[in-house]
């Protein structure tokens, strides 16, 4: 059973996604960003850095956001792009949406394809066509929802129908597609007339849209004790498979039902035991990720090396989830017991690729360095855990 719950402890919400009653997901919930994720704004180029390929745009009085100059925006809205001219100029009001978060000293990024999201559909200003999502794996339906978006694109938009697509009505999913076409053509118009830079669209409620990126459809159960939550989210259209629960024990909250403030002083340690008795003490620092690994209270009386490999495996598991609940991103160096078999390390590359793909965040693996420390990456999309709390607690 998946479980999505959103409670408050110490006056901080939270939202948690629990996969067979484990904690793999932990959002501590923001309350009125004004760079939330999926803010669409009307933005001046203030200017063009060709060196680092990015482009400075001001959102609004207090904010500015970068923009990838390989990222051409969909909307230019005081000139028409000549044909040669591959970029945007200085001085350009432009369509833009946040993508990424402001991350330390790095301002927000925003892209230049403005994208709705719902259960059903993914709705772009620029790409055109028409995907469908790759886990839907029966031809027939993948070639009935093609068939069925065809018959109404907008050839304007481009479209990605998701996963939740392969088990709902076609009258569900034409309905949003609709919506979202309809959407796009107010925020298009909205763009046109108006003179001012600023926010002319603000995103989803930050809890709604990571229940989207996770997959509605995924979900079994969502639970609140959050009586304005419970009634935004009767709001949003569920799917059949999807339970909408409140909870009222006001004797027992969720948060002590959750044993929540021990699970979150676990994720802010840098210590992690493994049930082997080794541990892992995982370092954030401004520059990446290192994580080691330590034999601590395992020992193997036999075998050596099948021992190292066993608790380089448990290890490899182990930092992938942490990665995913600490919300950990960037450069990730790991440190792993030393193997000097070239197999074994083929291993432990392969289970971390395999705890990688549970992921709904871009993570790969990138190499075994010549000190025989392994590589990753992960993407940069939100804050991480330790970030934001001590950003609330400051």
């Amino acid at each position: 059973m998946t479980q999505a719950i959103i409670t408050q402890l110490n006056k901080q919400r939270f939202l948690l996604i629990y996969e067979e009653d484990a904690l793999v997901e932990c959002h501590p919930l923001v309350e009125a960003q004004s760079l939330q994720i999926g803010n669409i704004y009307i933005g001046k180029v203030e200017k063009v850095v060709k060196n680092i390929q990015s482009a400075f745009i001001r959102l609004d009085t207090e904010h500015v956001g970068y923009l990838p100059l390989n990222d051409k925006p969909a909307l230019v809205l005081n000139r028409q792009l000549p044909k040669g001219l591959l970029s945007i100029a200085e001085g350009d009001r432009i369509l833009v949406q946040v993508e990424q978060e402001p991350q330390k000293m790095k301002q927000a990024k925003v892209t230049g394809n403005v994208c709705l999201n719902g259960n059903y559909i993914a709705l772009d200003m620029i790409s055109g066509h028409i995907g469908v999502s790759k886990k839907i794996k029966n031809a027939e339906r993948v070639a009935q929802l093609k068939a069925l978006i065809s018959s109404e694109q907008n050839a304007q938009y481009g479209c990605v129908l998701r996963t939740a697509c392969e088990n709902a009505s076609n009258e569900a999913v034409l309905s949003e597609y609709r919506h979202f076409v309809a959407k796009m053509e107010e925020i298009h118009h909205k763009a046109q007339f108006e003179r001012n830079i600023g926010c002319i669209e603000v995103g989803k409620s930050e809890y709604v849209a990571l229940l989207n990126d996770y997959g509605i459809d995924r979900i079994d159960e969502i639970k609140t004790d959050l009586s304005d939550v419970y009634q935004e989210l009767t709001k949003i259209e569920l799917t059949a498979n999807t339970s909408l629960v409140f909870y009222d024990d006001a004797e027992y909250p969720l948060y002590k039902l959750l044993s929540l403030e021990s699970e979150i002083k676990k994720l802010l340690n840098k210590k992690v035991w493994l049930k082997s008795g080794g541990f892992l003490i995982i370092e954030p620092t401004e520059a990446m990720v290192v994580i080691d690994v330590n034999t601590g209270k395992s020992i193997g009386k036999k075998d050596k090396e099948r021992h190292i490999l066993k608790l380089n495996l448990e290890a490899a598991d182990e930092i992938t989830k942490q990665l995913r609940l600490r919300n950990l991103s960037g450069i990730i160096m790991i440190d792993f017991i030393n193997m000097t078999n070239s197999e074994d390390k083929q291993q432990v590359v392969k289970c971390i690729e395999r705890g990688l793909m549970k992921d709904k965040i871009p993570g790969y693996f990138v190499e075994i360095t010549k000190l025989d420390v392994f590589e990753l990456t992960r993407k940069k999309v939100r804050k991480p855990l330790h970030e934001i709390i001590s950003s609330l607690t400051e």
